[in-house]
């Protein structure tokens, strides 16, 4: 297989969406003191690569992460296409190696959470006509993790398609915070301003990799895909809430 830089940086990502990884705790888990990962994630130009040595440092950062052997072909994304159920064994096996720290608290059960976020409309995670009004219309209410009591910034959209996975699979609920902004390598939903003629916001669920004066640079998983957006065709955009913010009471 050809070197892709573009798809390697995009496997990369994907995989620390898997195992629940940020780019801080993966280098540190794997000894890159001096910002190598972030650096190549965020070249805007894709000409920095990794060598075959930091790749090794890696997949040892992530056996420690996700308690299982991984391999660099595994980071690279150049493992056989043959299955889509290994990515879905993956994950279960990802699950399976889960257990909470000894000293951690005990997380509240659905049925003590209180079920007033306001679900919003489908926001657009794939290929489809996914496109939904921000016309403040709640059509449901959805539970209220421990880590955004108190909050009235939040909301939930549903997210269709599968471009996200494996940070969301299809119909997943997502939480969205209005007031803080988003940063580079922080997931989004972007509304976008209605097209001549139309009332619509056309809304997508995506990474953000890039920001300039004029674009963002929006990434998605599956499959590998990194465009641009022109900024003046924005309405908005908003940022995701993490599993492990929602849980753990921020960060």
């Amino acid at each position: 297989m050809a070197f892709d830089a573009n798809q390697r940086r995009q496997a990369l990502r994907a995989f620390m969406a898997g195992a629940g990884l940020n780019v801080a705790q993966w280098e540190n888990l794997s000894g890159l003191g001096d910002g190598t990962l972030r650096k190549f994630l965020d070249d805007p130009t894709g000409a920095k690569t990794l060598t075959d040595k930091t790749y090794a440092r890696l997949a040892a950062g992530a056996a420690k992460k996700t308690g299982r052997a991984v391999g660099v072909a595994e980071l690279q994304g150049e493992l056989p296409a043959a299955a889509d159920g290994a990515a879905s064994s993956f994950v279960t096996d990802l699950a399976g190696n889960v257990t909470p720290a000894f000293d951690a608290p005990g997380r509240p059960m659905l049925g003590h959470m209180a079920n007033d976020v306001p679900l919003y409309g489908t926001a657009m995670g794939g290929d489809g006509n996914g496109e939904f009004e921000m016309n403040g219309t709640v059509i449901d209410h959805v539970a209220r993790p421990p880590g955004i009591l108190g909050r009235g910034d939040v909301f939930a959209l549903n997210v269709v398609g599968d471009s996200m996975w494996p940070w969301r699979k299809p119909n997943s609920l997502i939480y969205v915070e209005r007031d803080r902004a988003p940063s580079v390598n922080d997931h989004v939903v972007v509304e976008f301003r209605p097209i001549a003629g139309s009332s619509v916001r056309q809304t997508v669920v995506k990474l953000l990799v890039g920001i300039s004066v004029k674009t963002l640079k929006l990434a998605q998983y599956r499959p590998p895909k990194e465009f641009d957006v022109d900024r003046r065709t924005v309405f908005r955009v908003y940022r995701v809430l993490e599993w492990d913010e929602l849980m753990k009471g921020g960060r």
